[in-house]
Formats: C-alpha cells, sequence, structure tokens
C-alpha cells in the first residue's frame, strides 16, 4: 500500500531479485510517507528473518526520494493469482496442507524473533515453480518491546483481526486469525470477512463465519474446528500460538508432500 515492487537484474551476480521502493517524504498533498528511519527499521526487521518460507532480504538502500528494499525474486504465482486460476477458487485438501505448513512454519519462527507479519493475506503467499511456499512482505510487522507486541499497524481489510481493526493491542494471535482467514478462503473459494469497510468487516466478524462443513461435508472435523477458533472474534478464545494452530488444522487434513507436488504442477500450467 505504500509501495510498488518491480523485478530487476542484479548485474553483478547475474541473477533477478524484487526491489521494493518506497515514497520518502511527503506526496503531492503534503501527507508524510515513510521516513528514512521507517523505511530502514523495516529492513532490518525482515533481514533478521532468515528461514526458508520466508522471502530472504538481500540488501537495502535510499536516495533523496526513495528507499529500496532488495529481496529474494520468487519465480511464480502469488496464492491469490492462483486461487484466481484453479476450478472453484479453491485448493484440495492436500495443497492446503502444503501452504499450511509452511507459513505455521514461517510465523512461528518470526513469532519466535518477537516480529509480527501483521499483513497476511493471499497476495503476500508466493509459490514458486516447484511447489515451495514462502511468506512475504514483513514491511507491516513490528518489533515488540519489552513489555510484548502493540500498535497495530497496516493490514488488508478482510484479513485482519477486530483488535487490529480498531487500533487495540495485537500479539501472535493476530497473525493466528489472519492465517486462518486465508486458510478458509483457499479450501472454500470465499475470503470470510472480506468488506469495503473496516466498519462491515467488523460486522460480519461479530455474526460469526459460515461453519467450513457446509461448504466441504467432508472437511476434517479437527481443520474445521481449528478454523473456527482460530476466527474468534475474541482474541482469548483462539490459540494461543500458531504451532499450536497448526498442529490442530493439520491432523488428518492431508499430505502436505503430496500438496506440494500438486502446487508444482499446476504452477507449471
Amino acid at each position: 500500500g505504500f509501495g510498488s515492487v518491480e523485478i530487476c537484474l542484479d548485474k553483478r551476480l547475474q541473477r533477478r531479485v524484487a526491489i521494493k521502493r518506497m515514497p520518502l517524504g511527503a506526496d503531492a498533498a503534503g501527507t508524510p510517507r515513510q521516513s528514512t528511519a521507517a523505511a530502514l527499521s523495516e529492513a532490518r526487521t525482515a533481514s533478521m528473518l532468515q528461514h526458508p518460507h520466508i522471502v530472504s532480504v538481500i540488501d537495502f538502500s535510499y536516495d533523496i526520494a526513495h528507499a529500496y528494499l532488495v529481496m529474494e525474486y520468487v519465480d511464480g504465482m502469488s496464492l491469490e493469482e492462483f486461487l484466481a486460476a484453479v476450478e472453484g477458487h479453491s485448493l484440495t485438501y492436500d495443497e492446503a496442507a502444503a501452504i499450511a505448513d509452511a507459513l505455521v512454519s514461517a510465523l512461528a519462527y518470526a513469532h519466535e524473533n518477537r516480529v509480527l507479519h501483521l499483513d497476511i493475506k493471499p497476495a503476500n503467499v508466493l509459490i514458486d515453480r516447484n511447489g515451495h511456499v514462502k511468506l512475504t512482505d514483513f514491511g507491516m510487522a513490528s518489533l515488540a518491546s519489552a513489555a510484548g507486541f502493540s500498535g497495530a499497524r497496516g493490514g488488508t481489510v478482510g484479513y485482519m483481526a477486530p483488535e487490529q481493526l480498531e487500533g487495540r493491542e495485537v500479539d501472535e494471535r493476530s497473525d493466528i486469525f489472519s492465517l486462518a482467514a486465508v486458510l478458509y478462503e483457499a479450501l472454500c473459494g470465499t475470503a470470510p470477512f472480506r468488506a469495503g469497510t473496516p466498519h462491515d468487516s467488523l460486522k460480519r466478524i461479530e455474526e460469526g463465519v459460515l461453519f467450513p462443513s457446509d461448504l466441504l461435508p467432508d472437511i476434517p472435523e479437527g481443520a474445521e474446528d481449528a478454523l473456527i477458533g482460530a476466527l474468534a472474534a475474541d482474541a482469548e478464545e483462539r490459540m494461543a500460538s500458531v504451532a499450536s494452530f497448526g498442529d490442530a488444522f493439520l491432523a488428518g487434513l492431508g499430505s502436505a508432500r503430496e500438496g506440494r507436488r500438486s502446487l508444482e504442477r499446476m504452477i507449471a500450467r
């Protein structure tokens, strides 16, 4: 929402990279944009997270007008593009297991390092040509103070937890809510809380989500219960850790290995 991403060539190493270009200073209307300090903070946060399922940060630079975050280029599709292209706009259980297994691992690692993502959505989930899944754009993530996580920022309406929509304190459970919203959409073919405004999204969250089994009669009970629990409006009713959510969601869902093979075949098409 506050930058563009371009595919570029690193001429020294002869490899493609993705460069996120973020405006600095103020826009034409005088609205302050991101400061150099904020952009550098984002780069430091992202560069801390060296994990197989997180897009790696290679370098950071800036000039008078822009900051540049140089990242690993993932040759493939986003989950948003993938869902738009496949029949039913949904994943098989094996494919959902592959996506969930990777994202749970990535988020568990980030949370262990005191970093929240705060903008988990299908567009930020990348699948390469080998079916390998990576989470990108920790630009909204904030390093926690010694007192814990706080200060919700950014995010995308339709995937944000109520506490983030309302600007209240956030923690790991806010990311768990967003992850569950993405997985619900990937399985059921519909985003449970997509709305035009934060107010409308909050209203849909308070009304509760349609049970996945109403759309997928054969969905494993454990996976359904995990989704319903993680999408609770009250953070106290959600799982305390993303690992706990992953264990419950993945139990009996499908084969992550077969899911990766299926994703690879689909991306190749």
